[in-house]
């Protein structure tokens, strides 16, 4: 079968295209640690360890971008001493002189650990070994350190002998001119100095305002999980400081789609109020603010959390009430009482909600989550038609991980599973046929050969996944943790907290969260950079299936044939984007 027209460029720079493993450290570039200060361009693809010399950028050639794209430009940097760092980046100027119109963000990545390889879900453990198939496929055997988290940074303080990474966001303005811009990171120490050069080619295309691809990671705005300080008073000005740059945080990777607490918590962002006849109402007070707030930011839908009682998933502190009389706060429904009270209280809150929305005007940007991965066919029936009948009009969003087609007509976006979606793709062509959505999500699982966004896999992972969406026409994403830490350090250990805490075993290394928590609220990571620039992809893809569906087909081809065969080589994805924006350009 011949190769691809970007395997072919893969093979021609020399690179591995296949699933090595990378047991053992590469050897240092040339001038690696010769002189006081070594810096070079590592791909923004490639993961560096900060024990390991780096990896060195392959393809030379200027990476490709439309107007009003962000380009990230990653930069490794090792000193023979302990020295402060000091950074600076001038525009990137063209052949003419001409200075490109660009903002540019500097982010020291701060590294991460971690302690153990994905070995499932629930199953992940140190001194536990995946299978050698599933080893053989993921970056490195654990433990090891990799350079992750997205910190602003002026200067960064270097420790000798260690590789730090770098990152240049650079923000190409909406009028740039197209051409070829030349640009350098200049690094000063005490002891030396380094200029390390990029360059990148601007294209007459405008990257869309919004991705083509809906896309929620999501979000839980419990105080403790926003700050890396003593968290604030729920629901005081400061936690909304925290939850507002958050939310900031998570639009400027794409996403247009929030997660939204409703009756749960102690705290509740929609306070239950039990008057003194016994009847309920709701304040709405708080989940204007949330609504409004994240509105302002750019995002389009609000998606209400699961109505299912399922305390020990969910409702992390149960759904309580308020006295109107006494102002006494108590559980609303006793555990032993199950969810048949429950479910008599699910059409109060419907009904109220309902109402509230159609005053606002927020009823066609609203989603309603019912039960996550459903198991319980007679429990989700009952959840479908109070949601129907109380809410008509409201679309129901669900993960479907099991029995698909039992689920499908019972939920108007049906989130599936990827394997799940490869599997039935008849099913989720009949529900495009009838006007009916179709996302995509993973969590734990895929495994190996499947590709997933774990600490210990590759880049190019959480770049392909807007790919797979599109070969498998999903129209939207789903994540399930942005920030699920349940009382993990993520600075500290990788390993995901199961429901009741445990680390040993957990979920697979960096899977319950993608971002971390920083002084100012979240902060991004290397993966979302990953995944940002993929959304950005699948934007472009759709643009020019509108023109000539046939070339983007064979540029889909040249990266995801299926979920099991797609392409691993950074400049692989590099060279699609370039004949995407030439495709559109011309």
């Amino acid at each position: 079968m011949p190769l691809t027209p970007i395997l072919t460029l893969a093979v021609a720079l020399g690179l591995c295209i296949g699933p090595a493993h990378a047991s053992d450290p590469p050897p240092p570039p040339p001038g690696w640690g010769e002189g006081p200060l070594s810096a070079l361009r590592v791909d923004s693809l490639e993961r560096v360890y900060p024990d390991r010399p780096p990896v060195p950028a392959s393809d030379s050639r200027p990476l490709a971008s439309p107007r009003g794209a962000l380009v990230p430009i990653q930069i490794a940097v090792m000193s023979r001493t302990d020295a402060e760092c000091r950074l600076r980046v001038p525009a990137p100027v063209a052949t003419d002189g001409g200075r490109l119109g660009a903002a540019m963000d500097v982010y020291h990545l701060q590294a991460v650990p971690v302690e153990a390889n994905n070995n499932g879900g629930s199953k992940t453990a140190v001194g536990v070994v995946p299978p050698h198939q599933w080893l053989a496929a993921l970056v490195r055997e654990a433990p090891f350190e990799v350079a992750e988290v997205l910190v602003p940074a002026e200067s960064v303080s270097l420790k000798a002998g260690v590789t730090h990474s770098l990152l240049v966001d650079v923000a190409v303005a909406r009028d740039a001119a197209p051409g070829v811009y030349s640009g350098a990171v200049e690094l000063t120490t005490g002891d030396g100095t380094a200029s390390v050069g990029f360059s990148l080619q601007v294209y007459p295309v405008d990257a869309p305002q919004r991705p083509a691809l809906h896309s929620t990671h999501w979000f839980f705005p419990e105080p403790r999980n926003l700050t890396q300080g003593e968290p604030p008073a729920w629901w005081s000005e400061e936690h909304w400081k925290l939850i507002e740059q958050s939310g900031r945080v998570l639009r400027s990777f794409g996403q247009d789609t929030i997660l939204t607490p409703l009756v749960d918590y102690r705290e509740a962002l929609i306070q239950t109020v039990r008057n003194e006849d016994g009847t309920y109402r709701f304040d709405y007070t708080r989940f204007d603010r949330w609504a409004e707030l994240f509105f302002s930011l750019g995002f389009e839908y609000l998606e209400g959390h699961h109505t299912a009682m399922l305390p020990e998933k969910w409702v992390y502190e149960g759904v309580f009430v308020v006295d109107a009389r006494t102002g006494e706060k108590t559980p609303l429904v006793d555990a032993g009482r199950g969810n048949p009270s429950w479910l008599q209280f699910v059409p109060l809150l419907y009904d109220d909600l309902y109402r509230h929305l159609r005053e606002q005007g927020w009823e066609d940007r609203y989603l309603q989550h019912q039960l996550d991965e459903p198991k319980d066919g007679e429990l989700y029936e009952k959840l479908a038609a109070l949601a129907r009948e109380h809410m008509p009009g409201i679309r129901t969003i669900d993960a479907i991980n099991s029995r698909p087609e039992v689920y499908s007509p019972l939920v108007d976006i049906q989130v599936f599973a990827l394997t799940i979606l490869a599997k039935n793709e008849a099913l989720a062509a009949e529900r495009r046929g009838r006007g009916r959505t179709n996302w995509l999500y993973h969590c734990c699982s895929p495994y190996p050969p499947y590709p997933n966004r774990h600490l210990d896999e590759r880049l190019t992972d959480s770049r392909l996944y807007p790919w797979l969406a599109y070969l498998l026409g999903a129209e939207g994403y789903l994540y399930w943790g942005a920030n699920v830490y349940r009382g993990a350090d993520p600075y500290r250990s990788s390993i995901g907290p199961v429901p009741n805490g445990s680390q040993n075993p957990g979920h697979p290394p960096g899977d319950n969260w993608m971002l971390y928590p920083g002084p100012e609220g979240l902060r991004g990571s290397l993966r979302m950079v990953a995944f940002r620039e993929g959304l950005l992809d699948h934007s472009l893809l759709t643009l020019l299936s509108e023109r000539d569906p046939e070339q983007a087909r064979q540029i889909v081809a040249g990266i995801a044939r299926s979920i099991a065969d797609y392409e691993r080589v950074p400049a692989a994805y590099h060279e699609a984007r370039r004949l995407l924006l030439e495709a559109l350009g011309s």
